[in-house]
């Protein structure tokens, strides 16, 4: 029976080491606090933590002699198993670092793919984290291949198997070929859904934020879905989409999407372009932030720094503190004061999803115009779509035809009159 990556036989034990460089923003703490989240969520315990500046990089260990022996005696002392760096490490540094010290040596990027796939559920989802293990494992391929001996079982090792890291760097190569024509036709289809619900008139909201803000929480609240809840972070990779009924008969698609963290590393960016994309789409981009995070400016601008980065900053969006149930009350004031605008809501109670749903339509519907529709007995059949698509404000029944009166986004105004009926703004 061969090994599956998604298991951790016995838990390992974790030494961090956080590194902050000079131009960092971020606190040593807060870099820390965030790498011992990521790795809980991957399933390791955490002994200890070895913080401090970073000043020049050193090409062999990325950090100084001094700090590997530092790091290594550490190793020894708490019988580590395993060292997690918060940053990224180029190949030659980790193999240099594990020659050192002795134990498995993993940088964040490999965190992060690890915990991707712990909770990776559908074929896409399987197929991005997979795309991105191998680009990153491709690199670090030397001789006759990957030291297979270091890839036991535990964190940094799920996703590929040992049968396809045993394969040359030539396979490897050819396998990934095969998962980005694989994704590609996710993409089209994908694409064909939507060009689908824009003929339809059909108008999207995405969620995003710092992973474990609670969005999931809040996706189902507002569409009444059951999707998948939990602490650990990045429960949700794939994009998720429901109907969300805003009232007077205004519906749009609402969809779920997988957390940012601070510096989403690239690469990651791009093998989840086929679920990220959707974002390009939306009409309004709903940034959820957990209004308990004690380093809300830093998260909020974690977040904007990605939307940065897929060039969707320009989007109409709202900002939603969540979770105010799990803080005082004079700090929702404060909160409010700091970001006027700003929608505050508790998923997990239901609390202000009222107000959020009447921001999301004064957006989505910015355009909407009173019209009257003539409708032939004969052509009834375009009813449903006034009254799923549009406000419908009156109806008179006339000898030989139906006149609705309706409130229409122009987009749906235009579709209608594509149908053939005709169309008078009032």
């Amino acid at each position: 029976m061969s090994k599956n990556m998604h298991q951790t036989e016995t838990k390992e034990k974790a030494l961090l080491v956080v590194s902050k460089a000079a131009d960092e923003v971020w606190s040593q703490e807060a870099l820390g606090q965030e790498l011992k989240n990521l790795v809980v969520s991957a399933g390791v315990e955490v002994l200890e933590v070895i913080s401090f500046n970073l000043g020049k990089i050193n090409p062999a260990f990325y950090i100084g002699k001094g700090k590997v022996e530092e790091v290594a005696d550490k190793v020894k002392e708490i019988e580590a198993s395993v060292v997690i760096f918060n940053s990224d490490l180029h190949f030659a540094q980790q193999r240099n670092l594990e020659d050192v010290l002795g134990v498995k040596t993993i940088d964040r990027t490999q965190l992060i793919l690890d915990i991707f796939a712990r909770h990776a559920q559908t074929q896409e989802g399987i197929l991005q984290v997979e795309l991105a293990q191998l680009e990153y494992l491709l690199p670090r391929l030397r001789g006759q291949g990957i030291a297979l001996s270091r890839l036991g079982g535990g964190i940094g090792t799920r996703g590929p198997g040992e049968k396809k890291l045993e394969v040359d760097k030539r396979r490897i190569t050819d396998h990934i070929g095969y998962l980005k024509k694989d994704l590609k036709l996710i993409i089209s289809y994908r694409a064909t859904q939507r060009k689908k619900r824009e003929k339809q008139g059909v108008n999207t909201c995405s969620l995003v934020g710092y992973t474990n803000a609670g969005k999931s929480t809040l996706f189902n609240a507002l569409s009444g879905d059951n999707q998948k809840t939990s602490s650990i972070l990045f429960t949700t990779l794939d994009t998720v989409a429901r109907t969300l009924a805003l009232g007077r008969n205004l519906k749009i698609v609402l969809s779920d999407t997988v957390g940012f963290i601070y510096k989403l590393p690239l690469k990651l960016i791009d093998a989840f372009k086929a679920t990220l994309e959707e974002l390009n789409y939306a009409d309004v981009i709903l940034h959820v932030i957990d209004s308990g995070n004690s380093d809300i400016e830093k998260i909020k601008n974690a977040v904007e720094e990605t939307l940065r980065n897929l060039k969707l900053n320009e989007k109409p969006t709202v900002v939603i503190f969540n979770k105010i149930d799990t803080i005082p009350y004079y700090r929702v004031e404060q909160l409010k004061k700091k970001y006027p605008g700003s929608i505050f809501v508790s998923a997990i109670k239901a609390e202000g999803l009222e107000n959020l749903k009447e921001e999301v339509q004064r957006l989505v519907f910015k355009d909407m115009v009173e019209a009257t529709v003539d409708v032939p007995f004969d052509r009834m059949d375009i009813s449903a779509y006034l009254h799923d698509k549009c406000e419908v404000l009156d109806i008179e029944y006339l000898q030989e035809k139906v006149i609705f009166k309706i409130r229409a986004n122009v987009d749906k105004l235009a579709y209608v009159k594509k149908q053939g009926f005709r169309v008078k703004e009032v």
